[in-house]
């Protein structure tokens, strides 16, 4: 398996394992470091290694519980390849590919997407954490193999990707995300200013509250997330107790909302008026039920219009 490459985002839920020691010093009995005999030393270096090993103990339970919460499923990764096409010929062998993306993730067909403005592709990658990687190792502690701390090196970025002829292939951005196996759309908006992700699971790392209704607790899980394309940033983000997203998408003409369905068969449409709201009363509030009947009705009559003509 071909090594990932490194990661562009220096930041993750993981721990490095120097940071969770606890004070050697303080595990250490008083007795330990006080001169006496060659039993007493011995006792005393004894009670040291113990204490050592009791706090590489902690280190790993409190990192399987870390790996608990995030999760160990893992995304289906695949080899994305891109070609040159050129429309004057068509008919053309792919012999050499332009870009190869050796961890992709695709959890659906909706999980890599251009921009409509031609200039960005966007994917969800599989890379090597620098910082796990460089966190110091359980062997310095004399821990027995099977007590070895789990040091989970693989994290997902999506990446924002150029296909502009003097910058083919470069990573302009990155964003880590955590629940990469839940991942079912990346989706540009018509502007090519933001990227829409979806989330197929109700999963503990997309977590965001509890709510206390009737007796019971409900999970508030994350389903949407919109970020900025410039810089990455996380502008938007949609809760939901109930949804899971199949696929997702931004309304093809600027301004028009988000539209996603989910597992149960519904389709739902998020938009943002910036409108002045009317007032209750007044006779021209419209709903967007009737804005489709009317859009319907449009189409309807130009069709009409041809037939007569």
């Amino acid at each position: 398996m071909p090594a990932l490459p490194p990661s562009m985002v220096n930041m993750g839920w993981e721990y490095p394992a120097h940071l969770l020691q606890p004070d050697m010093a303080a595990l250490t009995p008083a007795g330990a470091t006080q001169p006496g005999n060659a039993q007493q030393q011995a006792s005393g270096t004894a009670a040291v290694a113990a204490a050592a090993n009791q706090g590489a103990a902690a280190v790993v339970r409190m990192s399987a519980a870390a790996a608990n919460i995030i999760g160990q499923e893992q995304p289906c990764r695949v080899k994305l390849r891109l070609w040159r096409y050129s429309l004057t010929t068509p008919v053309q062998a792919l012999d050499f590919a332009a870009l190869t993306i050796t961890d992709a993730v695709l959890c659906s067909e909706m999980g890599v997407h251009f921009s409509p403005c031609g200039r960005f592709m966007a994917a969800c990658v599989a890379c090597q954490d620098q910082l796990s990687s460089t966190a110091p190792q359980p062997q310095s502690l004399h821990l027995p193999a099977s007590s070895a701390v789990p040091t989970p090196n693989i994290v997902y970025e999506v990446r924002i990707y150029s296909v502009e002829q003097c910058t083919f292939g470069k990573v302009l951005h990155a964003r880590r995300i955590q629940a990469a196996h839940c991942l079912t759309s990346v989706q540009f908006s018509p502007s090519s200013e933001h990227l829409l992700l979806a989330y197929g699971r109700r999963h503990i790392s997309l977590l965001r509250s509890l709510v206390a209704e009737g007796g019971t607790i409900i999970p508030v899980h994350t389903i949407l997330e919109v970020y900025r394309v410039a810089d990455m940033s996380l502008v938007r983000v949609l809760p939901t107790a109930e949804d899971e997203v199949n696929a997702a998408a931004f309304h093809p003409f600027e301004g028009g909302g988000i539209a996603y369905g989910t597992k149960e068969g519904r389709l739902r449409i998020l938009r943002h008026d910036r409108a002045p709201q009317p007032h209750p009363a007044s006779p021209s509030l419209r709903s967007l039920e009737d804005e489709l009947l009317e859009a319907d009705s449009v189409v309807h009559v130009g069709a009409s219009s041809d037939d007569d003509a």
